[in-house]
This record gives structure tokens, C-alpha cells and sequence, in this order.
């Protein structure tokens, strides 16, 4: 029996490459996308339900992006 191997160069192939940053792309559409809908579906909250999850309507936009994004938003 045999086996075949493929020895990586190191470099990667210009499909590689393309591959790579469409999925780059497609996952910070995936992102922006799920901050949206936790924008909308926040905004969609009460101000009592909000303060009952300790959050408050103005700092609606950073809480998402801190979800989505893990970090504190820019700006």
C-alpha cells in the first residue's frame, strides 16, 4: 500500500490565498450581521427589561459590539 503527501511549500498558492480572504469576508458579514439583529433585538426592549439586564438604551450599540466583537467599540 502507498501514500501520497503533499510537502507545503510554505507559500501559499494564489487560490489559497483568494480562498483565504473570501473567507475572511464572509465571516465579518456573518459578524455584522449578528451585530445587527442584537442591535435591533435590543432596541426592541423596554427600558425596564433592558435596565433588568443591566443595560441602558444609549449604550444599546456598544453592548452588542462588545458581544459580536468581544471588545469595546471604537469612537
Amino acid at each position: 500500500m502507498s501514500y501520497a503527501s503533499h510537502a507545503q511549500t510554505g507559500r501559499a498558492t494564489p487560490i489559497q490565498t483568494l480562498m483565504s480572504a473570501l473567507g475572511d469576508v464572509k465571516a465579518r458579514l456573518a459578524q455584522r450581521r449578528s451585530y445587527r439583529k442584537t442591535v435591533n433585538a435590543l432596541s426592541q426592549l423596554s427600558d425596564h427589561e433592558l435596565a433588568d439586564l443591566g443595560l441602558s438604551r444609549h449604550s444599546v450599540h456598544s453592548d452588542a459590539w462588545q458581544a459580536v466583537y468581544g471588545t469595546r467599540q471604537r469612537g
